[in-house]
């Protein structure tokens, strides 16, 4: 419910902004181009973790609770680049947080567990329509591709004990991407995003899964200049 809901927030922004930017934006439309400037995004967003079974349980003397968070995270930053108005190189960094465990028991033993998927991306955002005097919205598609480092953090704490596991491994993947911009003045834009992770199999698992291939929905801010 509360993923549904956070989506229809995401589509509510993007039709409510797209209806009121052309009051908002002068310079870059009095310009009339985009080709050889520089951008740089700031998204945050919900990864869609469903994926994983959310579980909350009590049970027997010795009881323990568990629960996993099934809605994932995200933010990442990128740096963007435009060859030509509708064309645009770019590169990100950012962070999925794809599942969270903790767990206590009778027996006052906690432990905790947190996968982290990190994708490193590069590649571009094609803008079919051009900027205007009546058109500063722009929508666009994105293909990108690079590595996903999974990271999976362990930690239990007993009465005498203290143990650790970290594991980190690597995989290939591809995102593909569409969305809307809004250009506002000559410095600013903001955007609604969404798209899909493609990712191979990690080797082992990272927290509960080898594979987290799924969608992503965010909101971003940048700086063009």
């Amino acid at each position: 419910m509360f993923n549904k809901f956070l989506i229809q927030f995401f589509l509510l922004f993007g039709l409510t902004f797209a209806h009121n930017i052309p009051s908002l934006n002068k310079s870059i439309v009095q310009s009339g181009n985009l080709e050889g400037r520089h951008g740089l995004d700031l998204n945050i967003g919900i990864y869609d973790n469903t994926n994983i079974t959310s579980i909350t349980s009590v049970s027997g003397i010795n009881s323990s609770v568990v629960t996993n968070s099934s809605i994932g995270f995200m933010g990442s930053i990128a740096y963007q680049y435009w060859f030509k108005d509708y064309l645009s190189f770019r590169i990100g960094a950012g962070a999925l947080i794809t599942d969270v465990k903790t767990k206590t028991t009778a027996g006052a033993e906690v432990s905790s567990e947190v996968a982290t998927v990190a994708p490193i991306l590069t590649g571009v955002n094609f803008y079919p329509l051009q900027i205007s005097e009546e058109n500063s919205v722009l929508p666009y598609l994105s293909i990108s591709a690079g590595p996903y480092i999974g990271v999976y953090n362990k930690s239990e704490v007993g009465i005498a004990t203290v143990t650790q596991e970290t594991i980190v491994e690597t995989v290939i993947g591809a995102k593909l991407g569409a969305g809307l911009d809004f250009l506002i003045g000559s410095l600013f834009k903001l955007g609604v995003n969404a798209g899909y992770h493609f990712m191979g199999d990690y080797s082992r698992p990272i927290g509960s899964e080898t594979n987290y291939s799924g969608p992503e929905y965010s909101l971003s801010f940048g700086f063009v200049f």
